[in-house]
Order: C-alpha cells, then sequence, then structure tokens
C-alpha cells in the first residue's frame, strides 16, 4: 500500500471518530412548565434542558410529586390521611410526641441550628405569634378589598402569645423519630425554611435521575441546576418590589453558574395595610412586628433551605447586623453567601453603607457580586 493510500485510510477513520463523536453527542431543547396547584400556596415554574419533550414531562412529574409530598408534610394548616406532618406535631403539643418522617425531623434540626447561629433571629417555634398575625393579616387584606377599617393585634397579646415559644420546648428524639412539644400553647411554624427546603431536595433527586440543565422557580425561590448548555450562565433577575402593580419586572439581574440558589423575602409577598404602612408577614422576634429595615433581601448560596432561612432572617436584620452574620457563617461555618438587600429611594441602610440608584430605588450588594451585576 501506498503512502497515498495509508494517509486516505487514516482520514477516513478519523472522520469516522468524529461523526461517530458528534452522533453520541445528543442536541438538548429547552422546554418549560408552569404550575399553580402542586403545593406551598404558590406559582412553580420550571425550565429544563433535555434532549426531548418525553425526557422533559418525566422530569416535570417527577418534580410535582415532590412538590405535593413536602407541601403535606411541611402544612401546619391541613391533616391529610395517614400523613403525621407539622400540624400533627402542634395539635398534639403538651399530649404527646408524634413520629415523624425523617425529613422532618432533619428540617427541625436545621432550623434549630439556625436559631443558635442567628442570636433567635430565626425561630420557628414562635408559631403562636405568628398565627396571630396570619388572622390579622386575613382580616384585613378582606377590610382592604372592601375599603375598611384594618386592625392590628395589641403588643399585650403578641408578648404573651410569645412567651409560648423556645426550643427547650421542643423534644426532638431521633431514635425513635418522634418529636414533642411540651406546652400546649408553643406552635412551630416552618414557612420561613420549608419551600426553600422542599426545592433544594427536589433539586437532589432531579440531579440523581440525570438532570443536568435546569432552573427551578418556587415563588421566588430559585435553584439552579448546573449551567445552562454549552457551559453558559443562567441571568436571575431581581424583582422590583412594587405592592400596588405586584409587576414581575426585574431591577437588576445576576449571572450565576453552577448549582446556586436565590432565595427572595421582601414586603411586598403577602401582606395588608393599616393606616397607610405595610403589614407584611415577616415578623421582628425582637419587636413581634412586621420587620422595617428594607424592601426585600435575596440571599446567593449552593443550598436553598439555608437560603431560605438567611433570607427571613436578613430581613429582621440591619445591614450591619446582616453583613456580620454573613462574615461570621463564611468564617465559623464556612458557607459562601452573598446577598442583596433592596430600599426604597429615601431609604438606605441604618450604617450609611454606599447603594447604587436603579429604578427609584436604592440597592446594596454583597462585595462577592461586584462583577455579576447588571441593571435590568
Amino acid at each position: 500500500m501506498s503512502n497515498g493510500d495509508n494517509m486516505k485510510k487514516i482520514l477516513s477513520i478519523l472522520l469516522g471518530a468524529l461523526l461517530l463523536s458528534g452522533c453520541s453527542e445528543k442536541a438538548l431543547h429547552k422546554y418549560s412548565m408552569t404550575a399553580t396547584d402542586i403545593g406551598f400556596d404558590t406559582v412553580v415554574s420550571f425550565t429544563a434542558y433535555t434532549e426531548n419533550e418525553a425526557a422533559f414531562n418525566s422530569y416535570s412529574a417527577e418534580l410535582k410529586k415532590q412538590f405535593r409530598y413536602y407541601d403535606r408534610l411541611f402544612d401546619k394548616y391541613n391533616s391529610y390521611d395517614g400523613v403525621n406532618n407539622i400540624k400533627t406535631i402542634n395539635d398534639n403539643a403538651g399530649r404527646q410526641p408524634v413520629e415523624v418522617e425523617p425529613v422532618i425531623l432533619d428540617l427541625l434540626k436545621l432550623a434549630k441550628a439556625y436559631d443558635t447561629i442567628s442570636d433567635h433571629q430565626f425561630d420557628i417555634t414562635m408559631g403562636s405569634v405568628l398565627n396571630i398575625w396570619h388572622d390579622y393579616r386575613e382580616a384585613g387584606t378582606l377590610a382592604n378589598q372592601k375599603n375598611k377599617e384594618s386592625s392590628i393585634p395589641s403588643m399585650k397579646e403578641l408578648q404573651t402569645a410569645a412567651k409560648h415559644s423556645g426550643w427547650k420546648h421542643v423534644q426532638i428524639d431521633e431514635k425513635n423519630s418522634t418529636v414533642y412539644i411540651d406546652d400546649r400553647d408553643v406552635s412551630l411554624d416552618v414557612g420561613g425554611v420549608a419551600k426553600g427546603y422542599a426545592v433544594e431536595l427536589i433539586a437532589d433527586q432531579l440531579q440523581k435521575d440525570g438532570l443536568q440543565h435546569a432552573i427551578i422557580n418556587g415563588g421566588g425561590n430559585i435553584r439552579l441546576i448546573g449551567d445552562k448548555p454549552d457551559n453558559e450562565a443562567w441571568s436571575v433577575g431581581i424583582q422590583i418590589p412594587n405592592l400596588k402593580a405586584q409587576s414581575t419586572d426585574s431591577l437588576i439581574s445576576v449571572k450565576s453558574k453552577g448549582d446556586t440558589s436565590f432565595v427572595t423575602s421582601g414586603d411586598y409577598q403577602r401582606y395588608y395595610t393599616y393606616k397607610g404602612k405595610i403589614m407584611h408577614h415577616i415578623i421582628d422576634p425582637d419587636t413581634l412586628m412586621p420587620a422595617r429595615h428594607s424592601r426585600s433581601v435575596t440571599v446567593i448560596t449552593d443550598n436553598s433551605g439555608i437560603a431560605d432561612i438567611l433570607s427571613t432572617t436578613l430581613y429582621t436584620m440591619s445591614h450591619e447586623e446582616g453583613v456580620k452574620l454573613i462574615n461570621r457563617l463564611q468564617k465559623e461555618e464556612n458557607i459562601q453567601v452573598n446577598a442583596i438587600w433592596v430600599y426604597d429611594d429615601i431609604q438606605k441602610p441604618e450604617n450609611g453603607t454606599d447603594a447604587i440608584s436603579v429604578k427609584g430605588y436604592q440597592i446594596v450588594f454583597s462585595d462577592g457580586l461586584k462583577d455579576k451585576i447588571k441593571e435590568s
């Protein structure tokens, strides 16, 4: 065989290898779905890049199944046949221990750990106080709709309820998988962690099932799975805290790659107005009133459950206190956290921190986001 024939043979082998390689890398297509009936009283959107629609539908079905499952487990308002959930624990306070799924124990242990880490700024045992605010918020929302006077609870009522709180009343028995509250007036409320915790578990399961490129948005709890195809970064918008228009437009967008969570807490999400003031659902454990430091706080970290806890916690703190907590987490817990604080144009951080003005709002963000933020 001549040298020319050898060269032709080598080129033929190389071409075949390249063709086979190209065939093995199947093209990915973008698919999306939105659901309003799969739990947590919120809208869930799911976007993924998969080989075909059948694969996307399989992931989507698993996501819906998991959301409904965790919604029932973490529910404090409703009972379900054959399910011991947060409501079951509360209903049996002062009576008997309740056997629960291990995932509930894990959720409670995480919440307890962050109660300590945050110096009790994040306290899910304050259910009795939050129940009072929930009832006033429900009544206040109806009053607002009818242009009638709304009301707020008295401080005496709130302080009396606050006496029935604290982890000293909650016994977690990991060996027997039970939870017992020894005071019948103590109530657990996992609203500040449950949704983010569920989103994280669901994302983990979908990744185990093979999903590599996706974004889950559970009512503002955003979890990125991998990068976009071709190693591209995701662009995540930070919502304008607009009460009247309920705008979904973004103030800024943040570029992010890899498994990352974005969770926002703000005064525009669940609220009513009383004498012109916003009475929202995020209650400051110190004042027992709606927190007033900023309009919203977004936390960015890898774990959605922790991001959910921290967004609630930072919202009840001043900017200065929040920065100290973030620094402590990074130093002592080795958790990488960034945050974005949004204020009204006339409202700025108490410690005089420099802010950028965007669309009538003042924005402050962690140093780690300097090269990742873009005005929308």
